[in-house]
C-alpha cells in the first residue's frame, strides 16, 4: 500500500513538472487575454513599445525598487484605433492589461 501511494506521488510531481501546473496557481489574470481577443476579431497590432519602469517596493520592501515592465500597443481596425497597455510588475508576479479609445485613458484606468 505505501509502495503504491509512494509511486503515485512520484507520477504526480513528475506530471506536474512536466506541465507546468505550477502555472495554474500563478497569481496573474490570464496573459493578455484581452489584446489576444482583439487581435482575433481582426484588430491589427500596428505599434508596440516596451519600457523598464523602476517603481518603490511595496511594504515590507519599500526600500527595494520594483522593475515594471509595460508594453503598449496601438492596434487598428478599418479606421478604428485602439491601445492598449499590459504591466508586468516583478515584485506582485502579475500581469495587468487594459485597453481604451486613447492611450491616455488606458494608462489611467490601469493606474487606478
Amino acid at each position: 500500500m505505501l509502495r503504491r501511494k509512494i509511486l503515485i506521488s512520484q507520477f504526480f510531481f513528475l506530471f506536474c513538472g512536466l506541465y507546468n501546473c505550477n502555472l495554474l496557481y500563478a497569481s496573474t489574470e490570464s496573459i493578455s487575454a484581452e489584446l489576444i481577443e482583439l487581435k482575433r476579431q481582426g484588430w491589427k497590432v500596428t505599434e508596440t513599445k516596451s519600457s523598464i519602469e523602476s517603481r518603490p517596493g511595496i511594504k515590507p520592501y519599500q526600500n527595494v525598487k520594483r522593475e515594471v515592465q509595460v508594453v503598449k500597443y496601438k492596434l487598428k481596425k478599418g479606421i478604428e484605433v485602439l491601445f492598449c497597455v499590459v504591466e508586468y510588475d516583478s515584485q506582485k508576479d502579475t500581469i495587468q492589461e487594459l485597453c481604451a479609445e486613447t492611450l491616455k485613458d488606458a494608462e489611467k484606468k490601469l493606474s487606478r
